[in-house]
């Protein structure tokens, strides 16, 4: 995947800037020069993000845009504003970063639940994905970041504890960014797609369970959760370089290397 060397200048889209790793990487951006456009449901939350990365760097333009990536008909909207806000017919950068946890057994979990993680977790992606796909194929270069999670390879957060709406919505993350990395080369080889994976990030979504940190230190991992910010900067560090496959933490690592190593004893349970 070809290296995106220069950000400054360019223009960015992140969703979910409010907070986590959308903040950071809001901050990191702007840092380098890169316009933004964010977008969240947390229009208070938002503005403080923008606040932040206006004060880092006065040069740089944020704007903020309130939008539910699970609506299409608002994602629309989304890019529409972006660019007039911007003055632009083109992007280079699209972060699908927001994502949502709940509906964790299809058995006993309340449907509207499950359907809600699922279409915040992936539908968002693959909305934003389609918005601004027109955007990045008239830029001289762009490339699409995925936020998925090691959960999209090992749908599970350890014995006793069903994950499926997030997994499933972050398995078909992995799946389409992957696809999308042979589809870009033969139809638009100036865009490239990087498939973040990561493990335990401190952010505002609620903490893995005990049955997470137990499966992880079975398998001889450290297990330590890293910072919204150290998540963000390795993001942005896998697109200068060319990354297109990103695990962050520990936890990820090992887990990820379990499941390749030996998938067929990935879900026995203790």
């Amino acid at each position: 995947m070809a290296a995106f060397v220069d950000f400054e200048g360019k223009i960015a889209v992140v969703t979910g800037g409010a907070s986590g790793i959308g903040r950071e990487l809001l901050l990191q951006l702007a840092q380098a020069g890169t316009h933004v456009a964010t977008c969240d449901v947390d229009r208070e939350a938002l503005e403080e993000s923008a606040r932040r990365a206006r004060s880092g760097n006065p040069e740089v333009r944020v704007t903020t845009h309130t939008c539910d990536v699970s609506d299409q008909v608002a994602v629309d909207r989304f890019a529409d504003e972006v660019a007039e806000a911007h003055s632009c017919d083109a992007i280079h950068l699209l972060f699908n970063n927001a994502g949502i946890v709940g509906g964790g057994s299809f058995v006993t979990s309340k449907r509207e639940e499950w359907d809600r993680t699922f279409a915040v977790s992936w539908f968002g992606v693959y909305y934003c994905t389609r918005a601004f796909l027109p955007m990045l194929l008239v830029a001289d270069q762009g490339v699409v970041i995925n936020v998925s999670s090691v959960n999209g390879v090992w749908a599970s957060l350890g014995p006793g504890t069903a994950h499926t709406a997030y997994s499933s919505a972050k398995s078909a993350v992995n799946g389409f960014t992957e696809s999308l990395l042979g589809d870009f080369h033969k139809n638009a080889p100036h865009l490239s797609a990087i498939l973040v994976m990561p493990g335990h990030v401190r952010t505002g979504m609620s903490s893995p369970p005990r049955s997470w940190r137990r499966s992880v230190v079975s398998l001889g991992a450290d297990y330590r959760p890293v910072t919204a910010m150290t998540a963000a900067t390795e993001m942005i560090r896998a697109v200068r370089n060319g990354d297109w496959r990103v695990l962050i933490g520990e936890d990820a690592k090992a887990i990820d290397a379990h499941v390749r190593k030996d998938p067929w004893s990935a879900y026995d349970q203790p």
